[in-house]
């Protein structure tokens, strides 16, 4: 009788167990999104998020060598495009009005840029020091503006942020240009 006992008390446990798993899947079945329409949609909703994070990732793939040939680029720039000492600009500057046939009146005058937090539209470049150009140029009308076009096309960067006419004299006209350059930083 005592294996009777322990039979009948080990058979009420495990009908108990199934019992209570039978309860937790009815639980389940009767729970919303456990039927065959929600998962189909749970399932779009998943493919349409795929969808959506693949063509926000697309531009992104290769951009590794991208960034890698936009550092040439820029090193190249630098290396072309911005020289390595103040006399370079001076030089340059004064071979560009002898051969356009315009003069400097008052020289040539050089500031050391520096952004401040009011700035807003200066970037700062790595590696790179702005420099602030004022002058006054003299000569023909014609000459003066292939002076600026000149200075636009020109293998160095010049950004020319101001002109203003200073005077105009029996077809000779004076501009005061104000404009910027950069100097690699030693």
């Amino acid at each position: 009788m005592n294996n009777l006992a322990k039979t009948k008390k080990q058979f009420i446990s495990i009908l108990s167990v199934l019992g209570a798993v039978n309860l937790v899947l009815i639980v389940y079945l009767l729970l919303p999104g456990s039927s065959p329409s929600a998962r189909t949609a749970q399932e779009e909703s998943l493919r349409q998020q795929k969808k959506a994070l693949t063509s926000e990732v697309t531009p992104l793939i290769g951009i590794d060598k991208q960034l890698a040939q936009t550092r040439l680029d820029v090193k190249k720039f630098y290396e072309q495009k911005v020289p390595s000492h103040f006399s370079e600009i001076s030089q340059h500057l004064e071979k560009l009005m002898q051969d356009t046939g315009v003069i400097a009146k008052g020289g040539i005058r050089y500031t050391q840029e520096h952004n401040t937090s009011n700035d807003k539209d200066k970037i700062e470049l790595p590696g790179v020091q702005q420099i602030g150009v004022d002058t006054t140029v003299t000569g023909e009308y014609s000459k003066v503006a292939k002076f600026i076009n000149a200075m636009e096309q020109d293998k160095f960067v010049f950004i020319i942020n101001q002109i203003a006419l200073s005077s105009q004299e029996n077809g000779v006209v004076s501009l005061q240009i104000k404009f910027e350059t950069f100097l690699k930083e030693s």
